[in-house]
């Protein structure tokens, strides 16, 4: 079966005759031959497999046996592959209006003339039995199907499916007028007459002729140039019929499983620019259509693009939601967020940190696979400390490799890190009176005063926290210098003692603990602070961790030697059993 050929057919057929597609089927035409103001003679056409080797099926419905009775077409019976299924319809249609004639005025008779392209001339059907006796048992093998359709209900097609192997290019005419001349004249709304071509040759009744309404009366529904149109936007997209007027269409262009367009594109005056209308949220996508959509910006009457060539470039720009949807899906997988109903590019991300505090993130994925564009509250930016240029994900990013998910980690990290420091020197503010931390250059300031036997003394330290901490380890230095040798040695001692804490450092390690370690070298008062608490004072009976023994609350591990208030070791046994520095279990005396 040659369906590029029954295209061809069913387009010639469609610019002389009411005919449509039944069910989108284009291998299965239905419509009328001829129209009166009695009823319509219709007929089917069908096409095989063996189409056009062999000639098309053709269905007469009743009005048309019961005027003609038997006949036989010769464009039918002298068939071959370059045959025209055309000329076969307009001989049908010449003997029903032959037969109209007769009925009209037996004593007339009007000249009818013959099939456009092979220019046999229709017999009369009394004239049939001279024939040869092979060729008079010549009529339609589907006579008993026809009594069968009778009561049959057809779809009333529009030309609106094709196949989607054709090259439809070359069939596209330009007009349907350029091949049919018009005579304007006054006509009784009930006469009409079949179209005219160049090439035939009608007698005319008097007063024939027609005006371009009658002409044009099926012209909404034999358009070629509309019917084609739609075929075209019907192999690839879903569509309903907006409105009464043929051109007039709501598609819907689905992108994902879950996020689905509609389209409202008018093409009734096709081919002058169709007029096009878009939801919210696409406008938010591509902007403005008709000059974001080159096929609409540069549209050319006299050359017109197909519809379907909008409908293709704007789901391109819209295909990329899908990666949008991917990108989210990551986000998702790992935060906290709140998804934009109206747009589907927007997020807000919430980022959870030290004390449950939460901070919001919006994050619009519109520019993907660029960088996405992240809005900071001024809270925000003060904690980051950091433009977000100036982050390594933004730094490095590499279109269509880099993720969106690789800068909101980058972020999440910059809020812990910079909260876990804050909560880090709030800790340290409550022994030291002291502090300075510099956040540009993540140093910290410390000075620590205290007595060395029967002298005073301010130890200065200067603390680099790295980049990745608490995930790597800091490092400091005392800074002032000492006169007296022995404060030299205490000061090596020190040094030395700090290579043994790092040595055992860990993300769940804090500075606190290490000036813990550092009071027990250089004071009398040997601790700060409990390992647990945090605190100088006990949460419970409020005593010191230091000081004279009557008046502490404290003890110390027998395993690792962190300090702690008495009561905050007895309540880690309870709960845990063990310490909860070392985690060993302390000897029973200390249960």
């Amino acid at each position: 079966m040659d369906k590029q050929r029954i295209l061809k057919e069913a387009q010639k057929i469609a610019a002389d005759f009411s005919f449509w597609m039944v069910s989108g089927d284009i291998t299965h035409l239905f419509g009328h031959v001829h129209e009166t103001s009695e009823g319509k003679y219709e007929l089917e056409i069908k096409f095989s497999e063996g189409f056009p080797n062999v000639p098309p099926n053709l269905i007469y419905h009743k009005e048309i046996k019961e005027l003609v009775g038997e006949f036989r077409l010769e464009t039918l019976l002298n068939w071959s592959v370059d045959s025209s299924v055309v000329n076969v319809v307009r001989e049908l249609r010449n003997m029903i209006l032959n037969a109209l004639d007769k009925s009209e005025d037996p004593g007339e008779q009007t000249h009818i003339p013959s099939s456009q392209e092979n220019g046999s001339m229709t017999k009369p059907n009394e004239d049939l039995s001279q024939e040869d006796s092979n060729k008079a048992e010549f009529t339609s093998d589907l006579g008993k199907e026809e009594e069968e359709l009778k009561a049959e209900e057809y779809i009333t097609p529009d030309l609106s499916e094709f196949p989607p192997d054709f090259d439809y290019e070359q069939f596209v005419p330009t007009t349907l007028s350029e091949n049919i001349p018009i005579q304007v004249d006054k006509l009784e709304e009930t006469s009409l007459t079949p179209s005219i071509t160049e090439n035939e040759d009608v007698t005319k009744p008097e007063n024939s002729e027609l005006t371009p309404a009658e002409l044009y009366a099926d012209h909404e529904d034999t358009s070629v140039a509309l019917s084609t149109e739609i075929g075209l936007i019907q192999q690839e997209y879903a569509y309903d019929q907006k409105s009464h007027q043929k051109g007039d269409l709501v598609i819907y262009i689905t992108i994902t499983l879950a996020k689905t367009f509609m389209i409202n594109i008018n093409f009734a005056t096709y081919p002058d620019r169709p007029s096009l209308q878009v939801s919210e949220d696409i406008i938010s996508l591509v902007g403005d259509v008709n000059q974001t959509i080159e096929t609409m910006r540069t549209w050319n009457p006299k050359k017109p693009p197909h519809i379907v060539d909008i409908l293709h470039e704007l789901e391109n720009k819209l295909f990329f939601i899908k990666d949008i949807e991917q990108e989210s899906k990551k986000i998702l997988g790992e935060y906290q967020c709140d998804l934009d109903s109206d747009n589907i590019t927007n997020l807000k991300v919430h980022l959870v940190t030290y004390g449950f505090k939460e901070y919001l993130l919006d994050v619009n994925l519109n520019t993907y696979p660029k960088p996405p564009v992240i809005n900071l509250s001024s809270q925000l930016e003060q904690l980051i400390n950091a433009q977000l240029t100036e982050l390594d994900s933004y730094k490095n990013w590499t279109e269509g490799e880099s993720e969106p998910v690789e800068i909101i980690r980058e972020l999440a990290w910059l809020v812990d890190k910079n909260s876990r420091i804050n909560f880090e020197i709030e800790l340290l503010k409550e022994h030291y009176k002291k502090i300075e931390y510099n956040s540009e250059l993540s140093t910290l300031n410390v000075d620590m005063k205290g007595k060395m036997k029967t002298q005073d003394l301010t130890f200065k330290f200067l603390i680099n926290l790295p980049r990745d901490y608490p995930m790597k380890v800091p490092t400091i230095k005392i800074t002032n210098e000492f006169e007296l040798e022995t404060h030299e040695k205490i000061k090596d001692d020190l040094q030395s003692s700090f290579k043994n804490f790092f040595d055992d450092w860990s993300p769940f390690s804090y500075l606190v603990d290490l000036f813990n370690a550092i009071s027990k070298k250089i004071f009398e008062i040997s601790v700060v602070s409990c390992v647990i608490c945090h605190k100088i004072d006990c949460p419970t009976c409020s005593l010191k961790i230091a000081g004279p023994e009557q008046e502490t609350c404290h003890v110390d591990c027998p395993y690792c030697e962190r300090s702690y208030h008495l009561h905050c070791w007895q309540q880690t046994i309870r709960s845990f059993g063990k310490c909860g520095f070392c985690l060993k279990t302390p000897p029973p005396s200390m249960m």
